[in-house]
């Protein structure tokens, strides 16, 4: 028997918010029947709740507000004082795109060193020229927030990388949010064969209560070298949604770490299609959270093909109240033999008070393969601690050390040795030991 769904005020605010976007909202016919059919699943369905296996660890309709509204355009100058105040990257040199409050921004963008090998053309185009498809991988399908993020699709960017192109300096692909309200929209990101390719993707806000579910992406063709930085840096008050999809053809190598460091509630989950023979896939992450934060990370790994290796780490700083989650799969297809997967996640909690989730899984249907998870969660090591107080160095120094040591072992796994100094200068700066 299947249970009724019991709607909240969100979900009859964003249900009422759905039906009212959609005459407004840019795509042709075939699009508006997505769209459509994404609006109807809502209407039964709703907000997920713990009662959704995915989403049991993540309870999106307590924390969705009642007042929802689209996020309103926001003027250029505006725009640019909020990004020449921030960035945990300043120190590198990269070209840039930017999205403010969900919507492409050429003014506010740099492409001037990109050359011809890229071509960049905004999401809404595309669905009015009607020549933008869906077609995420197998393992995403009927997954909640990418079912909203068609029913509310408003822009992003497409870029296109030709085949052979070596890029001297990352592509960074800033979000900025202002002034409150719901942004939705879809990156893509295209790499021709051979392409050696580095990607940064920045989430920044103000501290007004808005909401974000973004989607990026990877169409990745054959010997190719992608590496990828993700940086979730919202607003002390912000929901983040935070998608990627990756198609990885053979002979690639991809690397994707995902730094999680502020927002009220996010949730950043990812899923791998290796599609492609003699291809690796290393996914890492970082996230410090604390005050009454709730941080998810959710990753769904598919060997669809032999020969291909993939390994996941992710390390997890809770304190005060904070909740974190981790549940990371693992499918291993009937064919896919000769496969090598390893997954481990490790929490440290600082507090009493903080808690976390882990829900590491192995679904495996080939015989020839190499594959295992772990998971550990724990608080700071009491020996380590004496060890350093007997050494002259105070409590609460020895402590900010060990944490500092505990996300290291994680950033170090970043291939890009500017994007590991960055990263751990923003790190030992949040922890008071910057000097």
């Amino acid at each position: 028997m299947t249970r009724p769904t019991i709607k909240t005020a969100a979900d009859e605010a964003l249900e009422s918010l759905l039906k009212a976007a959609q005459e407004n909202l840019p795509g042709n016919s075939d699009f508006s029947s997505l769209r459509s059919a994404a609006v109807s699943a809502f209407e039964e369905n709703g907000l997920p709740t713990r009662r959704v296996e995915d989403w049991k660890y993540s309870d999106l309709k307590r924390v969705m507000p009642s007042d929802l509204a689209l996020a309103e355009p926001v003027d250029a100058a505006t725009a640019k004082d909020r990004l020449s105040g921030s960035g945990i990257l300043k120190s590198v040199e990269k070209s840039q795109l930017v999205l403010v409050n969900g919507c492409f921004s050429a003014e506010l963008s740099d492409l001037s060193e990109l050359g011809d090998a890229i071509t960049v053309r905004s999401v809404s185009d595309a669905l009015q020229a009607g020549d933008f498809v869906l077609d995420d991988p197998e393992i995403a399908k009927g997954d909640i927030a990418l079912s909203l993020n068609t029913a509310l699709l408003q822009d992003g960017v497409i870029v296109e990388i030709a085949e052979g192109t070596e890029l001297a300096k990352p592509l960074e692909i800033r979000h900025v949010m202002l002034g409150g309200g719901l942004a939705t929209l879809r990156n893509r990101v295209v790499i021709g064969k051979g392409a050696k390719v580095g990607i940064i993707e920045t989430f920044v806000g103000d501290e007004a209560a808005y909401q974000l579910n973004s989607v990026i992406d990877y169409r990745i063709a054959d010997d190719v070298k992608l590496n990828v930085l993700r940086i979730i840096n919202e607003g002390d008050q912000a929901i983040h949604l935070g998608s990627t999809t990756a198609t990885v053809g053979g002979n690639v190598h991809f690397e994707h770490f995902t730094l999680s460091a502020s927002g009220q509630f996010v949730r950043s989950q990812s899923f791998v299609a290796m599609l492609g023979e003699y291809s690796d896939a290393d996914l890492f992450g970082a996230s410090l959270v604390d005050g009454k934060r709730h941080s998810d990370i959710t990753l769904k790994m598919d060997h669809a093909v032999p020969n291909c290796n993939s390994k996941e780490q992710y390390r997890t700083v809770l304190d005060d109240k904070a909740e974190g989650v981790f549940q990371g799969q693992i499918i291993v297809r009937q064919y896919a033999q000769k496969t090598d997967a390893k997954m481990m996640s490790q929490a440290l909690l600082l507090s009493e008070d903080a808690s976390f989730n882990n829900k590491p899984e192995l679904e495996i249907y080939a015989d020839d393969v190499i594959c295992g998870h772990g998971a550990t969660c724990g608080d700071l090591d009491e020996d380590l601690l004496f060890y350093l107080g007997s050494r002259g160095i105070p409590k609460d120094l020895a402590k900010k050390m060990l944490v500092m040591a505990f996300l290291a072992e994680a950033i170090e796994n970043v291939s890009n040795e500017q994007f590991v100094e960055a990263l751990e200068s923003y790190i030992l700066d949040r922890l008071g030991l910057s000097e």
